[in-house]
């Protein structure tokens, strides 16, 4: 009987000490497990995270860019195209303004000259016939 209580209690105390190590085990593998999925699902999720931003970022600064020199070059466009139109029509203008004048000055200058000229042919041929007539005419 003694031996059966000492066996009984012997199966009783090992009992106890398996399940007690038994839960500690599963205890600490639990947290072990626990704590490493949780490790690598944040350390997935902040690369993946890391990624998304980089990616958003990169997207927003190619955009901000590509805006940037598309707004330069148009810029530099519309004042090279300004610069030519107002050159080409300062030449235009400069061209028909110098034929205009240069029209005008010769008819001026062309009637002048005739005007002159009939002037002094005239006043010469007056001098000439006053000259020969006197000494044509009879006394």
């Amino acid at each position: 009987m003694v031996d059966q209580l000492v066996d009984q209690l012997v199966d009783q105390l090992v009992d106890q000490l398996v399940d007690q190590l038994v839960d500690q085990l599963v205890d600490q593998l639990v947290d072990q497990l626990v704590d490493q999925l949780v490790d690598q699902l944040v350390g997935q999720l902040v690369d993946q995270l890391d990624d998304q931003l980089v990616d958003q970022l990169d997207d927003q600064l190619v955009d901000q860019l590509d805006d940037q020199l598309v707004d330069q070059l148009d810029d530099q466009l519309v004042d090279q195209l300004d610069d030519q139109l107002v050159d080409q029509l300062v030449d235009q203008l400069d061209d028909q303004l110098v034929d205009q004048l240069d029209d005008k000055l010769g008819d001026q200058l062309d009637d002048q000259l005739v005007d002159q000229l009939d002037d002094q042919l005239v006043d010469q041929l007056v001098d000439q016939l006053d000259d020969q007539l006197p000494n044509q005419l009879p006394d």
